[in-house]
């Protein structure tokens, strides 16, 4: 009896998928939108919000995988990494998304990380670092 319970607890667990909300601070490495007055670039800092959206990782783009990292005000660090969702192949369900509302900063490449390239250009895809009220949905 005390099996059959153990495997429904960790069933159970296996099969939550929950949000995280709190604040602190987020990096963004991949697709994002990026709602804010200031230019780009580290020297720019300033009130906005984001949008992080980390895209399914290919391996046969050549493309590294998209990564959302957290640093909460309190609790322990954790990170996203696109490739360990894989919606299309029938597992990870959804890939997971952040928005932070705060004081930002944004590139619009990767400087070189290649998990924009060969894109070249913002398309939405860069590096964003933002501290403030955070919501991960799918976290």
């Amino acid at each position: 009896m005390m099996k059959i319970i153990a495997a429904s607890v960790l069933f159970s667990a296996a099969m939550v998928g929950g949000d995280w909300s709190g604040s602190g601070k987020i990096t963004c490495y991949g697709h994002s939108e990026v709602t804010s007055d200031i230019n780009e670039g580290a020297d720019n800092y300033g009130p906005g919000s984001v949008y992080c959206t980390p895209v399914e990782w290919d391996y046969d783009t050549g493309l590294g995988p998209e990564a959302i990292f957290f640093y909460p005000s309190s609790g322990a660090e954790f990170e996203i990494w696109a490739w360990d969702y894989h919606p299309s192949w029938g597992y990870g369900d959804v890939m997971p998304t952040a928005r932070c509302t705060g004081n930002l900063w944004y590139r619009s490449q990767d400087l070189g990380a290649g998990f924009c390239t060969p894109h070249k250009n913002w398309r939405g895809c860069g590096i964003v670092e933002c501290h403030g009220d955070i919501t991960c949905e799918g976290c």
